[in-house]
Formats: C-alpha cells, sequence, structure tokens
C-alpha cells in the first residue's frame, strides 16, 4: 500500500517535471542587439538553442539583464504572450508567426521568400509598402535582421 501512495504521488510530479524543464544544447557566448522602439539592448550574452526552445540572455558588467525566450510563447522578464502579440507590442503585427526563432537560429524567413546567396552568405530583402522593408543577412555563425521601416535591428554574432 505504501509502494502504491508513493507512485501516486510521485508519477505526478514527474510528469509535471518533465513538461517543465527545457532542454538545451550547451550556451553559446554571443554579441547580442536588439533595438526596437520598445527594446533596446546591446551587450555580450548567451544564446541557448533547443529543440523547441530558443533562449537569449543579456549581460552587462557581469549581470545578466534582459532574458528572452522564444518557443510556443514569448517569455521575456515580465511575463510571456503570444507571438502575434509580442510582434505587435515590440516588432511588427505583420510578421509570419517564427520570425523571431528563424532569426536566433539562422534561418530563412517569411517562408525563405527572396532568399539569395551573395559572398557565402544568405540575404533576404524583403519590402512591403508601409508595412516593412527588410534586410536579413545570415551565416553559420551571425544573423543581422533590419527593418528600416519599423526602426528593428536584430545582430546575433557567436564568439568562439
Amino acid at each position: 500500500m505504501k509502494d502504491f501512495l508513493k507512485s501516486f504521488f510521485i508519477l505526478p510530479l514527474l510528469l509535471f517535471w518533465g513538461c517543465a524543464t527545457r532542454q538545451y544544447e550547451a550556451p553559446r557566448p554571443a554579441l547580442i542587439v536588439i533595438k526596437t522602439p520598445e527594446l533596446k539592448y546591446a551587450d555580450q550574452g548567451f544564446l541557448y538553442r533547443g529543440k523547441e526552445h530558443i533562449k537569449i540572455q543579456v549581460y552587462a558588467s557581469g549581470k545578466a539583464v534582459f532574458e528572452l525566450t522564444v518557443g510556443k510563447r514569448i517569455c521575456m522578464d515580465n511575463g510571456c504572450m503570444s507571438e502575434k502579440e509580442f510582434y505587435r507590442k515590440y516588432l511588427h503585427a505583420e510578421y509570419p508567426k517564427g520570425t523571431l526563432a528563424a532569426i536566433f537560429s539562422r534561418k530563412p524567413i517569411f517562408g525563405g521568400e527572396k532568399l539569395e546567396k551573395e559572398d557565402g552568405r544568405s540575404v533576404q530583402r524583403i519590402h512591403e509598402s508601409d508595412k516593412f522593408d527588410i534586410i536579413y543577412t545570415f551565416d553559420s555563425k551571425t544573423a543581422r535582421f533590419k527593418d528600416r521601416l519599423n526602426h528593428t535591428l536584430i545582430k546575433i554574432t557567436e564568439i568562439q
């Protein structure tokens, strides 16, 4: 009977714990710049990649000053919100789902629209009047996303 009671309490705990923990690759040091009208962070930090989540941490003077986790929801220091809500509030409401995760993963955005190769880097130039004017370049160690119309710059440079 004691064993049954133990398993009765332990099983839900294990199930909850398994869902709550996130598995990431080893953290990668990076120079991180996130500048939007609402967010302004530029310093060294760490980039954590997992199967379903990506997390960035920005440090200043050895202290974490900003943390952003991208998964089913986007979480910052002050709470979590849907991806659509995050884009509307901090980037641009017209960005398609997965844009931020693609930038942090150095993958094409907007379904690979207008993807070209230039000097060993992938480049996307996406312009839609009154919505966005994007130049996005990326390779195996860097990503640079700039939306001139919405005053947004995201740069990730992994440090070896």
